[in-house]
């Protein structure tokens, strides 16, 4: 390569007209080589008015070309994933605008692409390059405002009600078009994990969202909270930018607007051994933040430097946004939800009670339907045949995802760990991508209930960190059990599996897990069947041309709740895996969900 970087610019966006390519420009190293657009005109016109030396209609054209060493991809979000993909495996080096994904399973594949192809991603927030964000940094890092305990930001636009960026169906809306500003800010200045989120946004008919807000908590206990929003107003295209950093010792205040260049301010409060306030303002001299951006790429590209914005941070970024977006209510074509700890889990999962009582086709027909996540517990007595079915099928394992159970008799330290062996021996594996505790109680009269289960939570903890299970949680746990147990515990729980289902969607509990940001999960999502031929239940999914089992299904989703079902019927689980598409009304949620108590199993952890 030779020492200047060939850019190609796969689109003809604002972002690239108005921000990125003036920044290439400006920056060293980087030749203006090559632009593509849908059209030949658009193509041309940029070439015409920015100096590129080639103009390309269409973007498999760029990508063809040997001669373009770089491409910049600002295309609606929805088209990050196929584009990103297609220039990592051309071998070309790939700056693609942000949000990178739309969830986490596309960014992943995006940066094995690149690692695959030899290649490097990085996700284009131009701001993080300022020196104005190392200003932050080095005043945090010095400890003159102490440590730092709560971060507040908001980014909010106007003027964008025609814009792409408002369609859902193209990756639109205030979280992922500026909320993702806010969360990198956020995670850029609070070094620790995430513990929970609570998010609420306005949504238009569409269920795009216009305003957000969410209040982040942290491991070492830090909090954050921002407010992010494309409907600032209708009049003009005003923004609103604000960074409020407090400490235990003081603050810092910062009106400068994300991507700011020039002079930028930020005020620093401390107190002084007399109690009062001393304030001082500290101004940041920034050049555009996309000529640092591709400086700093073309740097990367030459071998001098590695990517300021890193896999690390885009995935821990883009992990966050999805758990916002699944508590705003973005979740009707979840394909897989992401837990508190970052494993994904699959929206859909195959139950697996009473499946092998007349053999074990009904598992390996649940494979060819397309499932890749089985649940089972060592109460089913069924383990030993799912493992033969794995075994025999050949899937790698890394691309199942498999739950069990410790029934209530194996609760205890040592004889949960027991029990985990045992099922991970019956199932062919060495370790577990889940690990529940089935019921809380033995009986209404077990007085020692608690005490057994901090004991195998104790052991699950343990297997958690060697490994050996990729996330612990419940199932059939209610508040009263959860709340002690959390007293006590180190590792919090991460999924609680319940009878869920239209007619008896235990609203209290679910309150309540969102608020300890712990995932419910979906058993017996159909009412044991009893809902298939309900009547009030038909008339809704005739609206959708759909049977009651996939609307049962679309709902339980739409409610942020993953679903286990089970069927023995090879073209039912096929149904049941395709319920992504149903897009249920506000009213027809707001109908079932006030449909009274039917399909209930009658058991109750309290006296089952």
């Amino acid at each position: 390569m030779s020492k200047k970087v060939r850019w190609g610019v796969m689109g003809t966006a604002a972002i690239a007209a108005g921000c990125t390519i003036p920044g290439m420009i400006g920056a060293k190293d980087c030749e203006l080589y090559a632009v593509a657009g849908r059209s030949i005109e658009k193509a041309l016109s940029f070439k015409e008015n920015f100096g590129f030396k080639k103009a390309y209609e269409g973007y498999e054209a760029l990508l063809a070309d040997p001669d373009v060493d770089a491409v910049y991809i600002p295309l609606p979000n929805s088209l990050h994933c196929e584009w990103v993909i297609k220039a990592l495996s051309a071998r070309k080096h790939v700056l693609c605008e942000k949000p990178l994904a739309l969830n986490e399973t596309e960014q992943r594949k995006m940066f094995k692409a690149a690692r695959d192809n030899g290649v490097i991603l990085m996700e284009a927030f131009a701001y993080l390059h300022s020196p104005f964000i190392e200003k932050l940094k080095d005043i945090i890092k010095s400890r003159e405002i102490g440590t730092v305990d709560y971060i507040d930001t908001a980014f909010l636009t106007q003027g964008y009600s025609e814009d792409i960026r408002l369609h859902k169906e193209l990756g639109g809306g205030g979280i992922y078009d500026v909320g993702c500003y806010c969360t990198s800010m956020i995670l850029s200045l609070i070094d620790s994990p995430v513990s929970c989120v609570r998010a609420d946004a306005e949504l238009d008919s569409t269920g795009n969202d216009h305003m957000a807000s969410a209040l982040i908590s942290f491991e070492n206990g830090a909090r954050a909270s921002f407010n992010a929003g494309m409907i600032l107003g209708t009049d003009t295209s005003d923004r609103y930018d604000r960074l409020f950093i407090h400490g235990s010792k003081g603050y810092i205040r910062s009106d400068a607007e994300y991507n700011g260049a020039g002079e930028l301010a930020l005020t620093v409060t401390v107190k002084n051994e007399q109690g009062d306030r001393i304030s001082r303002t500290e101004k940041v001299t920034a050049d555009s933040n996309y000529t640092l951006e591709i400086e700093h790429m073309n740097e990367c590209i030459l071998g001098n430097a590695v990517p300021h914005i890193s896999e690390e941070f885009s995935v821990k970024n883009m992990r966050l946004i999805d758990r916002i977006l699944d508590a705003v209510g973005y979740t009707e074509e979840r394909t897989e939800f992401i837990l508190a700890n970052g494993v994904s889990i699959p929206a859909v999962g195959f139950g697996s009670y009473l499946s092998t009582q007349n053999g074990s086709r009904t598992i390996k027909d649940a494979l060819d339907a397309g499932y890749r996540y089985i649940d089972t517990a060592s109460f089913y007595n069924n383990e030993e045949e799912i493992g033969e079915v794995l075994q025999e099928y050949g899937l790698p394992r890394e691309e199942l995802f498999i739950c069990s159970k410790v029934w209530h008799s194996d609760l205890g330290r040592e004889k949960t760990r027991i029990s985990f062996e045992e099922s991970c021996r019956r199932l062919k594996t060495d370790y577990l991508d889940m690990f529940l505790i089935h019921w809380p109680k033995a009986s209404p009269d077990d007085e020692n209930w608690l005490e057994k289960v901090r004991e195998a939570w104790a052991a699950m903890e343990e297997l958690y960190e060697q490994g050996r299970v990729k996330a612990i949680g419940l199932s059939n746990f209610l508040p009263h059990h959860i709340r002690p147990m959390l007293e006590t515990v180190r590792i919090r729980p991460m999924v609680d599996q319940l009878e869920l289902h239209v007619g008896y969607m235990q609203e209290y509990t679910l309150a309540y897990l969102k608020k300890e940001g712990i995932l419910p999960q979906a058993w017996s999502p159909l009412g044991r069947a009893k809902l298939l031929q309900d009547k009030n239940i038909s008339a809704v999914a005739a609206k959708y041309g759909c049977s009651n089992a996939r609307l049962l299904l679309a709902y339980l989703i739409r409610r942020g709740i993953p679903v286990i079902p089970k069927s023995s019927s090879l073209e039912r689980m096929k149904e049941n895996l395709n319920v992504c598409n149903i897009h249920i009304s506000t009213d027809d949620m707001s109908y079932l969900s006030c449909l009274t108590e039917r399909g209930w199993s009658g058991e109750h952890p309290d006296s089952v």
